[in-house]
């Protein structure tokens, strides 16, 4: 159904001044044939142009009515046109062509139809033509984020709602507000129906592009996250406003996952095994958990998640470790006397040698009360050694004086702390190692020159005091293995 509002208000202002004169033209009395009557047709306080008479005006003005109407067909629209009439005198003017006249005529008219409006947070955002294409633009901004979560694996989507108030409202807008689909999605999620772009030209910088655009380097920035000001080069495009969505999309999953339960290590003493000996009775095997959890994500990300359920799926197994309590006996072997030392100081090959573990692995290869023959990686020098005790690493001593001799000529004539690396040879088993060269606490050999043992640590061996691996022991240990 058409309808429209046009309010014509005629002025002829020659009648007028026919009553208040009596006559047209008359000038001193007499009348002048040297000028006539057009009229000035205007529209919504428009100009539009010049016509011979008002009623001519009118029937221009029905023609373009009627070419609008059959434009929009069915649709309804709402006109406004406040049309009136002025009489000028001219000399001989023409009016204006039908073609302009019309022209004028319908660019001057408002024309009102219904659309439907996204309304967001109580304001208008952009209007279409139809209910079923604002639907479509609100569906079309949450699909990617709900494909995106039912995507995922062990995951399923329990809603995805706008953060914002979002609704659709008809209202009759001017016709030239309405937008398509695809502008309405850009509107939208941009900001913006277009974003201004400034193309870098030679000698450009972020300062002087921010000034040129009445804008801050840092809104530049925030709007060209990917760039820097040390590296934009001509050609290169920087958008002149911040995209910035108008709704927010959000999405709750509830995301299933397992997870590892740990296991516990418990100890149990052993009156068979000796003190700082240590076995392992049960061996731990780690549990599995499941999990289920709400995730909340804002436009694709996470912004919160909340731990609904948790079931245990297989428990653990403790770990169960023998320690012993037993003491050990006292190694009366070669106390207080000499040992006979080999005679071999032919230096031991690097070949073949292994980074062996202490625990578990030396320990028991370079037993208390053995003998081991040992060079020293830098200067091949080569002397015998006998274990002491220790339990953390080995403490031994020079078998002879002639060994304690060979130990301060690496040292260049004297005892040091200094890590030195070196190879052990055990019953014809390599193995990488670390010493230093100071003499300290007990002795069981007499007549070695050496008062007291020194410390030999292997791979993995510690500190007695402090049960801590030493950095430099463990450095030269590596170097030995030739790592």
């Amino acid at each position: 159904m058409r309808t429209s509002k046009v309010i014509c208000k005629v002025m002829v202002l020659v009648f007028c001044f026919m009553i208040m004169t009596g006559f047209n033209y008359i000038r001193n009395g007499g009348i002048d044939f040297g000028k006539i009557s057009l009229y000035t047709m205007y529209v919504n306080d428009i100009e539009v142009g010049t016509v011979k008479s008002a009623a001519k005006g009118l029937k221009l003005y029905d023609e373009v009515m009627d070419d609008i109407w059959d434009r929009y067909g069915d649709q309804n629209i709402n006109i406004e046109a406040d049309i009136y009439f002025k009489e000028i005198q001219t000399d001989f003017s023409l009016p204006t062509d039908e073609k302009s006249l019309k022209k004028a005529l319908e660019k001057a008219v408002v024309i009102y139809t219904d659309a439907y409006a996204i309304v967001v947070d109580g304001s208008d955002v952009c209007y279409l033509k139809t209910q079923q294409e604002a639907v479509q633009v609100l569906d079309s901004i949450k699909l990617p984020y709900i494909q995106e979560v039912e995507d995922m694996e062990n995951t399923e989507l329990d809603k995805a709602e706008f953060k914002e108030t979002v609704n659709i409202q008809q209202k009759a807008v001017l016709h030239y507000s309405i937008v398509d689909v695809e502008k309405a999605k850009r509107i939208i999620t941009t900001g913006a129906e277009d974003i201004e772009e400034y193309e870098v030209k030679e000698g450009d910088t972020l300062w002087n592009i921010a000034r040129q655009n009445d804008m801050r380097v840092e809104e530049i920035l925030a709007a060209n996250p990917d760039i820097n000001s040390d590296t934009i080069k001509p050609g290169q495009k920087i958008k002149l406003q911040s995209v910035k969505t108008l709704i927010t999309t959000v999405t709750r999953e509830k995301k299933v996952y397992t997870e590892t339960v740990p296991y516990e290590t418990v100890t149990e003493e052993s009156k068979d095994m000796y003190k700082g000996e240590k076995k392992i009775k049960q061996k731990g095997q780690n549990g599995e958990k499941e999990i289920q959890v709400f995730v909340v994500r804002e436009n694709g990300t996470e912004v919160s998640r909340e731990k609904v359920d948790e079931k245990i799926l297989k428990e653990p197994v403790k770990q169960i470790e023998l320690v012993g309590t037993k003491n050990r006996p006292v190694n009366t072997n070669t106390s207080n006397r000499n040992t006979a030392r080999p005679s071999d100081t032919t230096p031991i090959s690097n070949n073949g040698v292994e980074m062996t573990p202490w625990f578990g692995g030396a320990e028991k290869i370079f037993t208390r009360g053995s003998i081991a023959k040992v060079t020293h990686v830098g200067t091949g020098l080569t002397f015998y050694v006998k274990r002491r005790g220790g339990t953390k690493h080995a403490d031994c001593e020079p078998l002879t004086a002639a060994d304690t001799a060979v130990i301060k000529q690496m040292y260049g004539g004297k005892f040091s702390w200094t890590r030195k690396a070196i190879i052990v040879q055990v019953n014809g088993k390599k193995m990488a190692a670390s010493m230093n060269g100071m003499p300290h606490g007990g002795s069981s050999i007499s007549g070695n020159n050496f008062p007291g043992h020194f410390c030999i640590h292997f791979y993995g061996s510690r500190t007695h005091g402090g049960n801590k691996l030493d950095a430099d022991h463990q450095a030269m240990v590596r170097r030995a293995a030739g790592l």
